[in-house]
């Protein structure tokens, strides 16, 4: 019982919301500057998520981040219907890693901290030299198979 109590105490202070004995999925997709890929990435994830009532959520990052978001990816994210978070791209750091249960590389090569966590997946499919919809399609696509493999 003390044990259970102080996993759930440790698991809400570290912001994951436990599901039984087990905390909540929490995804980090990362790509070269935090703008474009990874932001399409977490919007996408979320609504999934949220759609098929998992706990799952998804923050986005990059390797060597940008000032502020691609006004691409801004644009057709409005387009799709989504608000845009007003958070700034943001360097992946440790804190990122610990807290994470999956990590998703879209298009770049992560930090050794990251990489060699044992949560590291890549997707390296992902297009940006062809437009905001077939960069959105690819994400999209991966996005759908890892809600389904979390439900």
């Amino acid at each position: 019982m003390v044990s259970t109590l102080l996993t759930v105490m440790l698991s809400l202070a570290a912001g994951v919301l436990p599901a039984g004995n087990a905390p909540s999925p929490q995804v980090v997709f990362v790509c070269e500057h935090g703008a474009a890929k990874s932001l399409i990435a977490t919007a996408y994830f979320n609504k999934l998520a949220a759609e098929r009532g998992l706990a799952a959520r998804a923050t986005f990052r990059g390797v060597d981040p940008q000032d502020a978001l691609s006004v691409r990816a801004v644009a057709g994210l409005k387009a799709d219907g989504f608000d845009i978070p007003a958070e700034r791209p943001t360097a992946i750091a440790a804190a990122d890693v610990g807290a994470a249960t999956h990590i998703f590389a879209i298009g770049c090569v992560l930090p050794a901290g990251a990489a060699q966590s044992g949560k590291a997946s890549s997707w390296n499919d992902v297009p940006d030299d062809q437009g905001y919809g077939p960069m959105r399609d690819a994400i999209v696509r991966h996005v759908r198979a890892l809600v389904d493999s979390l439900q």
